[in-house]
C-alpha cells in the first residue's frame, strides 16, 4: 500500500523536471539568436596627444654648386671692325692690372680696305669742295652746290675720324679696362675676329659668386638676404665663409631640374673660378599650423591625421607644407590652433574609434 502512494508523487516530481528542462531548452533557442545579432563593443585605444599650434617651420638645407663670376662684373672686350689676332699675352685665369697689354692685332682685311675707302673718300670730297669754292668765287656754282659738297666733305672726314678714334692703325694692343682676373679667352693666335665679336672676358675685381642648385619644394623657404655658410666641397683649403643670397632663379635648369640660387662672396675669399662649393642654410618658412612629425600619416595618394572629440578619433585629411625631422605645417579647412592632434597610437586609429588619452 505505501508503494502504491509513492508512485503518483514520483510521476508529478518527475513532470515538474521534464517541464523545467523544456522551458530551459525552449530559453536558450529563443534567445541565442539575439545576442549573436548584438555587435561586440570596439576596442579603446590609448593615445597621446599634442595641441595645434601656429609657427615657421626651421629647415636646415644643404645645397652644392660652384664658383661663377658675377654678371655685373664681367667685362667683355670687343673691337668695332675686323682684326686679326697676332699675339696673346694672358692666360685663363690670370690676374692683371688696369692697363695691362692682352692682346696685339692688326686690322683685318676688310677693316683695312674700310679705312682706304674712308681716306679716299675724304680726299676727293676735300677736292670736289675746293673746286666748287673755286667756281663760286668765278660766278660759275650757286651757294647751294658749294653747301652740298661741304656736307659731304663734313661726313667723309667724319667717317676717318671714326676709324682714327677707334685705333685702327697698322699694328695695336689692346690693354685691360680694369684690374681683374681673366675669365675666358674666346680667340687664338691668327684668327681673325668680325667687327663686335668677343675676344676676352676679365672679372673686375676677382668679383666672384657661387651658383647652388636647391630642390625646387624648398625654393619658398629661402629668402634673399639670407645667410649662407660656404665650404670648399673637394678639399681645396679654402675657408669657410658665410656669403649673403642675392638671387633666386625662377626657372628651372634643364641641366639639373634645380632652381639656382646665386650667393654673393665677401671680397676677402680664397675660391677659385670653377671651385665646387657646399653651402648650408637655414630656411625659415612663412607661419603656418604645425604638427609633430609623427602625426602625419600617409594614405595613399594624400595625407592624414586624427584629433580627439568627444572622446573618439576624428579623421582630417590634409596638406602637406614645409617640414623638417620634428615637425611638419599642414594645411586642411577644418583645423585650428589648440586642437588636440594625435602623436602616438595614431596607426591604430580608424574614424570614429573610441579613444582615452591618459592623463
Amino acid at each position: 500500500m505505501a508503494k502504491d502512494l509513492r508512485r503518483p508523487f514520483l510521476r508529478r516530481a518527475l513532470g515538474i523536471m521534464i517541464a523545467v528542462g523544456a522551458a530551459a531548452t525552449v530559453w536558450s533557442l529563443v534567445s541565442a539568436p539575439a545576442h549573436r545579432r548584438r555587435p561586440p563593443r570596439p576596442p579603446t585605444a590609448t593615445v597621446q596627444v599634442a595641441p595645434l599650434r601656429r609657427g615657421p617651420v626651421i629647415t636646415r638645407l644643404v645645397a652644392y654648386g660652384r664658383v661663377v663670376p658675377a654678371p655685373w662684373a664681367v667685362h667683355t672686350l670687343v673691337e668695332p671692325f675686323e682684326v686679326s689676332v697676332t699675339r696673346v699675352f694672358v692666360n685663363r685665369g690670370q690676374s692683371v692690372g688696369k692697363g695691362a697689354t692682352l692682346l696685339a692685332v692688326t686690322p683685318g682685311p676688310a677693316a683695312r680696305l674700310a679705312l682706304l675707302q674712308a681716306q679716299e673718300g675724304f680726299h676727293l670730297a676735300k677736292l670736289a669742295l675746293r673746286e666748287e669754292q673755286m667756281r663760286l668765287r668765278l660766278r660759275l656754282a650757286t651757294r647751294s652746290g658749294l653747301l652740298r659738297a661741304q656736307k659731304a666733305f663734313d661726313a667723309a672726314r667724319l667717317s676717318l675720324q671714326v676709324f682714327h678714334a677707334e685705333g685702327l692703325r697698322r699694328r695695336m694692343t689692346i690693354p685691360a679696362p680694369v684690374a681683374g682676373v681673366v675669365s675666358r679667352i674666346a680667340v687664338a693666335e691668327g684668327s681673325t675676329v668680325d667687327p663686335g665679336r668677343p675676344l676676352m672676358d676679365i672679372i673686375a675685381g676677382n668679383r666672384l659668386e657661387v651658383r647652388l642648385g636647391v630642390e625646387p619644394e624648398d625654393v619658398p623657404s629661402i629668402r634673399v638676404g639670407e645667410r649662407v655658410r660656404l665650404s670648399s666641397f673637394e678639399g681645396t683649403g679654402s675657408q669657410h665663409v658665410h656669403g649673403l643670397v642675392s638671387v633666386i632663379s625662377r626657372v628651372m635648369d634643364p641641366a639639373t631640374h634645380m632652381i639656382n640660387v646665386f650667393v654673393t662672396l665677401p671680397r676677402a675669399n680664397s675660391y677659385l673660378l670653377g671651385e665646387y662649393v657646399e653651402g648650408r642654410f637655414t630656411a625659415v618658412s612663412a607661419p603656418g599650423l604645425l604638427v609633430p612629425r609623427s602625426a602625419v600619416l600617409p594614405s595613399g595618394h594624400h595625407f592624414v591625421l586624427y584629433t580627439v572629440a568627444g572622446g573618439r578619433a576624428v579623421a582630417h585629411r590634409v596638406r602637406l607644407g614645409p617640414h623638417n625631422g620634428h615637425v611638419a605645417q599642414v594645411v586642411a579647412p577644418n583645423l585650428r590652433a589648440g586642437m588636440p592632434v594625435v602623436v602616438l597610437g595614431n596607426y591604430e586609429l580608424t574614424p570614429g574609434m573610441p579613444v582615452r588619452v591618459p592623463k
